[in-house]
């Protein structure tokens, strides 16, 4: 992982060498123009999380929105996010960097003239795979926070500036069909490929999460298109998805500032605006829940955990000094603690309920501990408080309330991936959140975040479609599978 500064770095200066305009009277051997492609697939991973994590800075974090919005975290002084005051965010980002990146990675793979260059970071199909399984995470993430976006005239370029938006549905078929065929497409005996912070080149770890992904999308649309959710579940299950937390889909940060883990900046760095929720405190306290240690410390002030109020106004939020309330715990703040884009745990969550629908032959009860068991493992819970833990009534599950007890307690395991979070209790309704007491406008929890301005602006005629299509543009619009 110490290779990310050096990817970056060399990507940075091979792009302005290419620049110069004068490669072919002054080439330097030991400085070359091109710029292998795997110091492009480093840097398209790198910003990718950068903008959906917020990697470098705070401006990007629709991680940690979703983790706001699911009341993991709260503000200890700006509460904005929290009351749901923003309408708007911009996704344009995300378009022009780490996508634009991943799709180069593609198209030098991909062009006879430059696919011999590209080869030297690895099988130019292992490469092209690895590409479209990470184009179909990010737009599967994008789609969820927005609904309908552009997709398939995106990433054009000057050929197209202002793309036509996609309906929701479409996108969600677009990315199931572009996950299968990446699968299919990855040769593991042909070789590893350079340039993967995820998975270190390891083909048969793409190939879990490719699958893993679809069981996620399948269970997306089990409201709003059962049968054909049903069908891709059936699928993804066949072919073979996460076994063990060692196939978790992780982005393992650098020990070098700036590539750290963002919350080390945050709570090591610069002034602590951020603390675990009386919502999450109290929850996991009422189930005597051992993960508490492992997701918050104690208030310095008082030696118990307490939560930060959610979703209070800046005046309440500030008369309340940090010490006072549990911050998150220090093994999430170190520089390398990773960015969880899937895990085993959600893996068998989406497993058990597939079993309670009748989707799979599986043991519904039996997954939904294993899942449990999964997510405190994955943090480094001792057995024996395990044992103690699933051996509660609260915890047991209940085969006639299945989303309830799926959706409870998935919510804990989701700590940390705040888009997931957020996208799986809109479509299972639980846990049972309340708004944020001092809401703006008297808002509810936001269902999707409104269109950036500069689409509002110079993409007007598609911005006007999609609005027409999907409803207005505003938090309380439900995405399309969001029913």
């Amino acid at each position: 992982m110490k290779k990310i500064y050096c990817y970056s770095l060399a990507l940075a200066l091979a792009l302005s060498a290419c620049d110069d305009g004068f490669e072919e009277t002054n080439q330097d051997p030991n400085n070359p123009t091109v710029v292998p492609t795997s110091y492009i697939l480093a840097g398209g991973q790198t910003k990718l999380i950068e903008e959906l994590f917020g990697l470098y800075s705070t401006s990007f974090q629709w991680n940690l929105t979703g983790m706001r919005y699911m009341q993991y975290w709260t503000s200890t002084l700006y509460t904005d996010t929290d009351r749901y005051v923003t309408i708007d965010g911009d996704f344009t980002p995300v378009y022009y960097n780490g996508l634009r990146d991943i799709q180069e990675v593609i198209r030098l793979n991909s062009d006879p003239a430059t696919i011999a260059e590209a080869a030297f970071s690895g099988p130019p199909q292992n490469q092209i795979a690895v590409s479209r399984i990470l184009k179909a995470w990010t737009f599967h993430n994008l789609t969820d926070i927005w609904g309908d976006i552009p997709y398939r005239e995106a990433l054009m370029g000057s050929e197209n500036v202002t793309p036509a938006y996609d309906t929701q549905e479409q996108i969600y078929e677009g990315i199931l069909q572009e996950l299968d065929e990446a699968y299919a497409q990855i040769e593991e005996g042909a070789g590893t490929i350079e340039g993967d912070l995820i998975y270190q080149g390891d083909m048969a770890k793409w190939k879990l999460f490719a699958q893993s992904l679809r069981l996620r999308l399948g269970m997306r649309l089990s409201e709003a298109k059962p049968e054909r959710a049903r069908a891709v579940v059936q699928d993804a299950l066949a072919k073979g998805v996460f076994t063990a937390n060692e196939d978790n889909a992780l982005f393992v940060y650098n020990e070098q500032v700036p590539f750290v883990n963002p919350w080390y900046n945050e709570f090591h760095l610069e002034t602590i605006t951020l603390a675990v929720t009386n919502t999450m405190v109290d929850k996991l306290t009422a189930l005597n829940d051992p993960r508490l240690p492992y997701y918050a410390e104690k208030a310095e002030a008082l030696g118990a955990y307490v939560g930060m109020p959610y979703g209070v106004s800046a005046a309440v939020a500030g008369s309340i000094k940090n010490e006072e309330v549990s911050l998150p715990a220090n093994a999430i703040t170190t520089p390398t603690f990773p960015a969880l884009l899937q895990t085993y745990a959600e893996v068998l969550f989406l497993q058990a309920e597939a079993a309670a629908r009748g989707w799979s032959a599986g043991d519904a009860s039996q997954l939904y501990q294993e899942a449990i068991i999964a997510s405190m493992q994955q943090w480094g819970v001792p057995a024996e408080e395990i044992t103690t833990y699933l051996s509660q009534a609260a915890v047991s599950f209940d085969i006639n309330n299945y989303r309830q007890a799926i959706g409870d307690q998935k919510w804990l395991a989701l700590y940390m991936q705040g888009i997931e979070a957020w996208s799986e209790w809109r479509r299972l309704d639980f846990p049972e959140l309340l708004p944020a007491p001092d809401a703006a406008a008297g808002r509810d929890i936001p269902r999707r975040k409104g269109y950036p301005l500069t689409e509002i602006t110079l993409n007007k005629n598609n911005y006007e479609s999609a609005v027409q299509r999907q409803g207005p543009d505003v938090m309380s619009t439900r995405v399309w599978w969001d029913q």
